[in-house]
């Protein structure tokens, strides 16, 4: 049975892309008569009560030669009997060498530990990759860009960066499907390039956890369309609970939550990428100038609301309003658009400094119309037909730029589309697209949130409160 045949039905039987990963470590195994003994009963204890909540098994083979021969006969009854027959193993082994010494690492990673797929080194090229691949049921992953501190040193060293020109190249170095990259979820960037480039390809994302990478941030960043596309690995988060378990299928059911909500997100059509140093710049900029407050405040509605955004003030600070440009303008790279249209009040400036940035012509709908004159509802020069792009600074439930919309249409002009500074995330999206206008947020509010906890500008009980706010208000 093909690696991902096996992949499939796993994930499909237990609704998962969470992968365990088996690093025994000395101290934590339990009481037995030899090293042997208390490495099968650790990890059958560990295994006996996850499978029915991942997708596959990953040994990391340095875990087990670190206890010589009685770890290598472990990890391969592990390998064999333990771990159930129609759960995957991914051998954790990073070989990479020349073409007879990667021939016998192969045997061993296949024919002794009877692992379904392996990771492996691609600096020697693909001479060190086919003895694996020329196995037609067998899968390797390639590093790729690993999670560690310094691989910044040696992976992103030219341009383009060499983890790039090893994503790329590495499909060529088997069936489709049969070669799988390793990206670490601690650079979240480097996941979403890889999924740029290698659209189809299953990647490897360790990191999440003790490695601190952020779950949502690397499973946006590394999903493919349909949901799919990962392996989440995690360690010592489930084998160092105190109930395996537990903490397993909680890792289980957060993937799946956040899968669920990108899904939603990409038939709104967007993506919600890592953050890049000007947006961070751009989100601490907010807060710092008091554009974006936390509280308590009375909105227009009467409602009660713990966060208040004040993108008005943007035009007081022309360092944060060029931030606040360049992120719109990012959004606007690959629509086809023949005018930029600006929502009264406050999108009014952000929308004139990005048509004169981006050298397009821009008009405007009036909030009211005239009655002296020429009594237009558009202000600006325009012809029928012509496509617009709505520009407004935020979203709640998407009134304004719906009314804006549809004035823009009155006079003849398709406007189907539209981008936003920041999407508040309390249903404006889909009322926008039931309308037939298909928005880009620039940020959405739970990335702002996220990034002022991680800078340290709001705390634990602020972010929860807003959290809270924004997903019952």
């Amino acid at each position: 049975m093909h690696f991902l045949d096996k992949l499939h039905a796993a994930i499909e039987k237990n609704n998962s892309l969470l992968c365990i990963g088996l690093d025994p470590n000395e101290t934590s195994l339990p009481d037995g008569d030899s090293l042997y003994e208390r490495l099968i009963l650790w990890a059958g204890g560990i295994i006996e009560a996850t499978q029915d909540l991942v997708c596959c098994y990953k040994p990391n083979i340095a875990f087990f030669e670190q206890f010589s021969l009685d770890g290598l006969e472990a990890l391969e009854v592990i390998c064999n009997e333990l771990i159930p027959a129609d759960i995957p193993v991914l051998l954790d082994a990073k070989r990479g060498d020349i073409g007879s010494t990667a021939e016998a690492y192969a045997r061993a990673c296949f024919n002794i530990y009877g692992a379904d797929a392996v990771t492996l080194s691609p600096y020697l090229g693909y001479d060190a990759i086919k003895p694996f691949t020329d196995r037609e049921d067998k899968a390797v992953f390639v590093l790729c860009q690993t999670s560690n501190p310094s691989a910044a040193q040696v992976q992103q060293h030219g341009t383009p960066a060499l983890f790039e020109h090893i994503a790329k190249t590495s499909q060529k170095w088997g069936e489709p499907g049969q070669v799988g990259l390793v990206v670490g979820a601690t650079k979240p960037e480097a996941l979403h390039r890889v999924r740029q480039l290698c659209p189809e390809a299953w990647i490897l994302a360790p990191g999440v956890g003790a490695q601190g990478g952020n779950l949502r941030s690397a499973l946006v960043n590394g999903l493919r369309d349909d949901g799919l596309g990962m392996i989440v690995p995690v360690s010592r988060s489930v084998m160092n609970a105190e109930d395996p378990h537990a903490a397993a299928m909680a890792l289980r059911d957060e993937i799946n939550a956040i899968r669920e909500e990108f899904q939603e997100e990409q038939g709104l059509g967007y993506i919600v990428e890592a953050l890049s140093e000007n947006e961070a710049r751009l989100i601490e900029g907010l807060f710092d100038t008091g554009s974006v407050k936390f509280g308590e405040f009375t909105l227009a509605s009467g409602k009660k609301s713990p966060i208040y955004l004040d993108l008005r003030r943007l035009v007081s600070f022309p360092w944060l309003l060029d931030l606040a440009v360049e992120a719109y303008a990012k959004q606007l790279e690959d629509l086809n658009y023949d005018l930029i249209a600006g929502v009264p009040y406050a999108a009014l400036p952000i929308a004139s400094v990005l048509a004169s940035k981006l050298k397009k012509p821009m008009v405007y709908p009036r909030k009211e119309v005239k009655t002296h004159g020429t009594g237009q509802l558009v202000e600006g020069v325009f012809e029928p037909g012509q496509s617009v792009v709505v520009i407004e600074d935020l979203i709640t439930m998407g009134g304004s730029l719906k009314t804006a919309a549809e004035s823009l249409q009155a006079v003849g002009l398709v406007a189907d589309q539209a981008v936003v500074l920041i999407d508040r995330e309390q249903g404006g999206m889909q009322v926008l697209a039931d309308a037939g206008i298909k928005v880009r947020p620039a940020l959405r509010f739970s990335q702002v949130l996220d990034h002022l906890l991680k800078a340290g500008k709001i705390d634990q009980a602020a972010y929860d409160t807003v959290k809270d706010y924004l997903k019952n208000g």
